[in-house]
């Protein structure tokens, strides 16, 4: 399906409906559901998912853009890039457990997506942050996700600069078929922590990366 959109700033008017669909794809995530106590705790969800998209807004090396379906005037999309600088170890932020959160899940998420990013934390770049898109019907695989990407993607071909991210499982062939590169991967056994013969098995974070082509 071909859509006319609108790409431009989001503002805090639009936190509640961003909020909404980054909460949507955090609900698909298999490993949440050992993350998040009493799962699904939807109260702790959306404020969390309101505080990380407020934050992508405060913070002033994000661009923060979403997609409208021009002849509707919904919000169907939305993406963060954030401006990265070579890290050196002591200055790498760390994230705090909350009180609605499995501590062990936790440290073992935060240790992965840790060593996945040592491959890039050398490198001055652009991070995609969020890419999130209304999950209805309507308009999945209708190239919104793309759309928002392409932006990134001149803005990373103008400055000479790769483009990284982590990729849940869903998200990863998407990034391939976008001209990303795998850029190392790690697993983590869902049976861990599990009932017996329940079903869960391994669930990968990867990391990919985007290089423009004059580089």
């Amino acid at each position: 399906m071909s859509q006319s959109l609108s790409i431009t700033p989001f503002t805090s008017v639009d936190l509640p409906i961003l909020a909404d669909y980054l909460h949507t794809s955090k609900l698909l995530l298999a490993i949440n559901r050992f993350l998040i106590l009493d799962w699904p705790n939807e109260p702790a969800q959306r404020k969390r998912c309101t505080t990380a998209v407020q934050g992508s807004l405060d913070d002033p090396n994000s661009e923060c853009l979403k997609a409208v379906d021009i002849a509707a005037g919904d919000i169907i999309g939305f993406a963060v890039l954030t401006r990265k600088h070579p890290l050196k170890d002591e200055d790498a932020p760390k994230q705090e457990c909350s009180d609605f959160m499995n501590p062990r899940v936790f440290e073992s998420v935060m240790q992965g997506a840790e060593d996945l990013g040592k491959s890039v934390q050398d490198l001055d770049r652009y991070d995609e942050k969020h890419l999130h898109v209304d999950c209805s019907s309507s308009h999945r695989r209708s190239g919104v996700a793309s759309k928002l990407l392409d932006v990134f993607k001149d803005r990373c071909r103008a400055e000479g600069l790769p483009l990284c991210t982590q990729s849940e499982p869903a998200a990863f062939q998407f990034f391939l078929n976008q001209g990303f590169k795998d850029d190392g991967h790690c697993d983590f056994d869902l049976a861990q922590w599990a009932d017996p013969n329940s079903g869960f098995g391994v669930f990968r974070l990867s990391g990919v990366k985007w290089v423009p082509e004059e580089i």
